[in-house]
């Protein structure tokens, strides 16, 4: 493992953590590359990390815990949870926006969304961006991947159970599984710094990589806004393995791919890309 990922990453570049396991067990764990370069500091393998998308498999898991308690179902329209959002022309339901084929318009993809990355907004202020604007796509018809969709099942978890996005998921989700070191950005409760991002560097500079642009993680909300470890994740991994949290039926539905009207099988599922590789299920 080590010989193959070593070539990857340049002892003076942004670097990585890795972690692999077998049988729930660690069997491999290196940190490579650079936490930060102005400072030179190499990266550690308990290092804290965005997540990005990855985010939205906990999202997933979280409407998935409030339907088992009957506070909602995914066959039902999600403006009945956010009664102030316009009803679109047809009906999208949770399950729709799960899936990534509501039609409803990604707000990452709006004109002007990378001049205001840096703004702090409301869970409100944000889907008023985008709930005036028509559908894409008749629902269910296409796969498209879709940051609003996420966004509004956040809205739909506060709404619903009384509680912060941030606070559900660290009560309902990573206390119980002894994530300590995974949070929603801005709430971490071990302490620990958040390793600083990198992007390529614009044209004409001479260093290959620029410090990522700033982003207010009120911008990602429940699509993109948790840090964590490989340590956690693994924690992670393994409590989906055993089938924590949720019963049988409902991880069953979150990994299943849905289908098209057309017959064709998608690799989306609900908060994970699954697919195959080698002969075994695979799910991202």
């Amino acid at each position: 493992i080590d010989a193959f990922l070593t070539p990857l990453f340049k002892h003076d570049a942004p670097g990585a953590t890795v972690i692999v396991t077998r049988d729930g067990r660690p069997i491999f764990r290196k940190a490579y590359g650079m936490a930060d370069i102005e400072a030179g500091r190499a990266m550690r393998p308990d290092d804290v990390l965005r997540l990005a998308s990855m985010t939205k498999q906990f999202t997933a898991v979280a409407v998935m815990l409030l339907a088992e308690e009957g506070k909602l179902r995914l066959d039902e329209d999600f403006t009945r949870y956010l009664p102030d959002y316009p009803k679109p022309a047809q009906t999208v339901t949770i399950d729709r926006l799960l899936t990534h084929t509501s039609g409803i318009p990604s707000y990452t993809g709006l004109p002007g969304f990378e001049g205001r990355m840096t703004e702090d907004v409301t869970p409100a202020q944000m889907i008023g961006r985008f709930q005036a604007l028509p559908l894409e796509f008749p629902p269910g018809s296409q796969v498209r991947y879709n940051n609003s969709a996420y966004f509004l099942l956040g809205a739909i978890i506060e709404r619903v159970s009384g509680m912060t996005y941030a606070d559900f998921v660290a009560q309902r989700i990573f206390v119980p599984l002894g994530m300590r070191d995974t949070a929603y950005e801005g709430h971490e409760r071990s302490g620990r710094t958040r390793v600083q991002g990198y992007r390529p560097a614009d044209a004409g500079v001479a260093s290959a990589v620029a410090v990522a642009a700033p982003l207010s993680m009120t911008q990602p909300y429940s699509a993109g806004a948790l840090v964590s470890t490989v340590d956690d994740l693994a924690r992670w991994d393994a409590a989906i393995a055993a089938g924590a949290l949720l019963s049988p039926e409902s991880w069953r539905t979150l990994f299943a791919p849905i289908a098209l009207p057309t017959g064709h099988s998608e690799r989306i599922a609900r908060g994970w890309f699954v697919g195959e590789l080698q002969g075994r299920a695979t799910a991202a």
